[in-house]
This record gives C-alpha cells, sequence and structure tokens, in this order.
C-alpha cells in the first residue's frame, strides 16, 4: 500500500502558544487605547478650566480699561462703563459661585459666569487695586482726587480635582496720568 504524505499542521501546543501571545498583544493595545481615551478626558478638563478663566478675566479687564470708574472689595469689582447713564457692571464672588450683574437705572439682570455645577468650578475670586492721587481743576478750586490706578484679580478654579489659578491686570486708560 502506498502510503500517503504527511500534511503539515500547526500542533496543538503551537496554537495555543499563538493564541496566548495574540491576547498578550491586545491587552497591551487595549491598555494604550484606555490611557489614551483618559488622558484625552482629562487634557479637555484642563483647557475647559483655564479657557474659561481666561475669558472671564480678558471681559473683565476689558471693561476695566475703558471704565469711567472703578470699585472694588477683595471678591468684587463694580464699573462705571464710559459714556452711560445709570448703568453699573459688578463680578462678585459669593457662596461659591462667580456672578455678572449689569445693573440698568436700579434694574438688575444677573449671570451666573461660574458655579458649583460647571466643569470649571471657581475656588476663589481676589480682587486687589492700588490707588493714585490727582489734582484736579473742579469748579476752579485745585480739588484732589482718589482714583483706581490698577485692578489686579486672581481666579482659582478646580477642574477634575486639579486647581488652577489665573492672575490679570488692568489698569483705567482715564487714569493713566496719576
Amino acid at each position: 500500500m502506498p502510503s500517503r504524505p504527511m500534511k503539515r499542521a500547526f500542533t496543538i501546543a503551537e496554537l495555543l502558544l499563538s493564541l496566548a501571545l495574540l491576547a498578550i498583544l491586545l491587552a497591551a493595545i487595549g491598555a494604550a487605547v484606555h490611557a489614551s481615551i483618559h488622558s484625552y478626558q482629562e487634557n479637555d478638563k484642563i483647557a475647559t478650566a483655564a479657557q474659561t478663566a481666561r475669558s472671564i478675566l480678558y471681559r473683565l479687564t476689558k471693561e476695566v480699561r475703558t471704565a469711567d470708574a472703578v470699585d472694588t472689595t477683595t471678591s468684587s469689582v463694580s464699573i462705571i462703563p464710559p459714556d452711560t447713564t445709570g448703568v453699573v457692571i459688578e463680578y462678585e464672588f459669593t457662596g461659591g459661585t462667580l456672578y455678572y450683574r449689569r445693573i440698568v437705572n436700579g434694574s438688575p439682570s444677573e449671570h451666573v459666569l461660574l458655579g458649583p455645577s460647571d466643569a470649571a468650578v471657581p475656588t476663589g475670586f481676589v480682587v486687589s487695586r492700588v490707588d493714585g492721587t490727582v489734582t484736579r481743576d473742579v469748579g476752579g478750586v485745585p480739588t484732589v482726587l482718589v482714583c483706581t490706578k490698577q485692578v489686579t484679580v486672581t481666579l482659582s478654579v478646580d477642574a477634575g480635582g486639579e486647581a488652577y489659578t489665573v492672575t490679570a491686570s488692568a489698569c483705567p486708560r482715564r487714569n493713566q496720568d496719576l
């Protein structure tokens, strides 16, 4: 009887070994994808927090630069815009919430800029100012006026357990000669 040629095939041991190597490779790829997704989410939180804080401080400093008058406390800024009558803009941090208020002829409208339910939770809003004096002729009488020379605001936010602090300063342009 003629002998049959032997068929070449993988042994069970070789198949199991290749299956184990494939499983290890897929587990490594899965871990890398998971780490990538987690890193992307954390970077997105950081970018959101930083952009939100920068946007708020940009708007505030822009309004301070063009203001007719600026008054501050340690947690609020009140701004009287130029060429308006009866308008006051306020930024105030109270109870863990940063508010924007626009008061027109005694009628306020209020908006929450940042609150505890936002992706970037405000943890601090510290305001400081530098005053200057200038002598002006008021009705023919030299008068010493005290004006805000510089306002510095520090906004701290928390995003995903990470704390970020952004600081901005502005000088009212109308008080540049102080």
